[in-house]
């Protein structure tokens, strides 16, 4: 039996994965280079200074990553600005059920705490969640757990005896890596089928993983 869920934030709770992809890309066009989508889903749920090595792999010295980032979160922030938080479908119903049932939640992200306040706060969910732990609060990013371990302390429970939702390669693993019960819900990136076989469970949106924990307790 779950005794508390712990989510993701980027491409799970929120449509921004796809908004960050925007950014990337009309930040290359200034800069020259391009960015493979094979490439952008390797750094996805990654921290900056992850990614940074990531590029340094890729481009080596050609490309000032932290400027180059810089400018992409410009952009980003800018979108944000005009366009609103995009809520993914099922959220609110998730959380809603999850209080409902005595279901404590936390999130997990590899942005920054003011960043996350912000969207929670602009979409009204900020107090379904009584722990947060972001990327400036661990010292590895996924797909190394520790950022989920440090929730499920938090919440008191044992990794095994939490639900993680990820919809990113790096978070499902680092999910899978840290022991517990991890649900993919796919964003940008769909599973193949060997991390389909090591998943809990592949669900099409948030909606689907509550009707997922609805018949689970029903028995």
């Amino acid at each position: 039996m779950i005794k508390a869920v712990i989510f993701d934030q980027d491409g799970l709770m929120f449509d921004t994965e796809r908004i960050s992809g925007i950014a990337w890309h009309q930040a290359e066009k200034e800069w020259g280079i391009h960015l493979e989508e094979s490439f952008l889903k390797t750094i996805r749920g990654m921290n900056h200074q992850d990614a940074r090595i990531r590029f340094e792999e890729v481009f080596g010295d050609s490309v000032d990553f932290m400027a180059f980032r810089g400018k992409k979160q410009e952009i980003f922030e800018a979108l944000l600005e005009r366009d609103g938080i995009p809520v993914k479908p099922g959220l609110y119903e998730l959380l809603e059920y999850l209080e409902a049932q005595k279901i404590p939640a936390a999130l997990a992200s590899a942005s920054r705490m003011e960043y996350t306040e912000r969207n929670l706060e602009k979409t009204g969910i900020r107090r379904y969640f009584c722990h947060l732990v972001t990327g400036d609060m661990v010292s590895h990013a996924k797909p190394n757990p520790e950022i989920f371990w440090k929730a499920a302390e938090l919440l008191g429970e044992k990794p095994e005896d939490c639900l993680v939702l990820e919809d990113s390669l790096n978070g499902v693993e680092a999910g899978l890596r840290g022991g517990f019960v991890t649900v993919m819900v796919p964003d940008l990136t769909q599973p193949e089928e060997e991390l389909k076989k090591r998943v809990y469970r592949v669900c099409s949106s948030l909606l689907e993983v509550k009707e997922m924990l609805e018949a689970e307790r029903a028995g």
